[in-house]
């Protein structure tokens, strides 16, 4: 039997909280959202909102969290779209009551991150490769992959942070561009934001205090093991480069 399309739609308000900050209360997966026990797996997430669609349950669901900024702060949009069949209409209370917690539930942690500070991190790219490095030390994290950059110290810029990580970690001087991605919150209760830059000039980065660098095409992205962080923008950061020239 044929249905009809079903959406619904709820809204809620992060107060005086800015789009990139509330990009952070995104959530990674929503598990066990109550459209008949639906696991949800992510299809898009940038600064401007996440995305996803049921991998079990209700398989033509799809989950959409819209984050839009205004004088106020950022305004949160969480909609559930589905093809209805014969009674499954029946599920629009349960499906509007998941949808109004879960933008609670991001406006909760938007204004939780709104003072939080920040670590930058940069997307180094040239000739369409991204410029990634392996971490040396602590010994949890040795082995695995990151972005150069850092932490942003007090009355510093976001630019100017990057700008000196970059100078510091590898040697070079970078021109600074804008923003790439969502921020990432922390498991320290700090921000990831990640800046896209290039080299100045010809100059040869060199890992001062990293195992190795590689630069990486969009498919060998996975060939190395990412921190948990900077996985989550790996998406975004192939966006970039397949945008480029």
């Amino acid at each position: 039997m044929a249905g009809a399309d079903v959406i619904l739609r709820t809204t809620a308000l992060a107060d005086d909280v800015p789009q990139r900050v509330a990009s952070a209360a995104l959530p990674a997966f929503v598990d066990e959202f109550p459209l008949l026990g639906g696991r949800f797996r992510p299809v898009y997430a940038d600064v401007d909102g996440w995305a996803a669609v049921a991998v079990r349950g209700w398989r033509a669901c799809r989950l959409d969290v819209r984050l839009t900024p205004t004088p106020a702060g950022t305004l949160v949009t969480c909609s559930a779209s589905w093809r209805a069949v014969g009674g499954m209409v029946a599920h629009r209370s349960r499906v509007l009551a998941a949808l109004t917690s879960l933008a609670a539930d991001v406006r909760e942690r938007a204004l939780a991150l709104a003072d939080a500070p920040v670590v930058v991190g940069t997307a180094i790219v040239r000739d369409g490769r991204l410029l990634a490095q392996q971490r040396a030390y602590p010994a949890e994290a040795a082995g695995l992959w990151e972005l150069p950059g850092g932490r942003v110290e007090p009355g510093e810029s976001d630019v100017d942070a990057v700008a000196r990580e970059c100078a510091e970690e590898l040697g070079v001087e970078v021109a600074v561009g804008a923003p790439v991605g969502p921020d990432v919150a922390l498991p320290n209760g700090m921000l990831l934001r990640i800046h896209r830059a290039t080299i100045v000039g010809d100059a040869k980065p060199h890992p001062h205090d990293h195992a190795d660098l590689r630069w990486l095409k969009p498919g060998q992205f996975g060939s190395v093991p990412w921190l948990p962080a900077d996985r989550v923008l790996l998406p975004a950061l192939r966006r970039l480069l397949r945008r480029m020239p």
